[in-house]
């Protein structure tokens, strides 16, 4: 087992939580969402951001390179995204937020895509 620690470049204030998840798109692109949550009433700021490779070897073994500087590919003030998901055989990945008291939110945003 391998592991590989992880700081989001957005957002990085207190109560900032570095992933809140992650995706593998077909191409192997790593995809992250990062939330920073104040409370129930926000203020809430997160962004999506490619942060490495995954690769399958021709001997079936799966090798993990994250980036040494995250890519930002969105920046979503005011929104707390906490799901993102590759969708199969698309570049969109599939946004979720949980903004508590004020609702939440799905989007989709071409992030998938190399």
């Amino acid at each position: 087992m391998t592991h590989h620690s992880y700081r989001s470049a957005y957002p990085t204030g207190d109560g900032t939580r570095h992933i809140s998840d992650i995706s593998v798109s077909d191409s192997g692109r790593i995809i992250v969402s990062s939330a920073a949550d104040a409370g129930d009433d926000g203020p809430f700021d997160s962004a999506v951001s490619d942060a490495g490779r995954v690769i399958l070897s021709q001997d079936g073994r799966v090798k993990v390179t994250l980036t040494p500087s995250p890519v930002v590919l969105g920046a979503f003030p005011q929104y707390k995204i906490e799901a993102v998901e590759c969708l199969p055989g698309s570049t969109d990945a599939l946004l979720g937020t949980d903004d508590e008291n004020h609702g939440g939110y799905v989007r989709t945003m071409p992030f998938c895509r190399g």
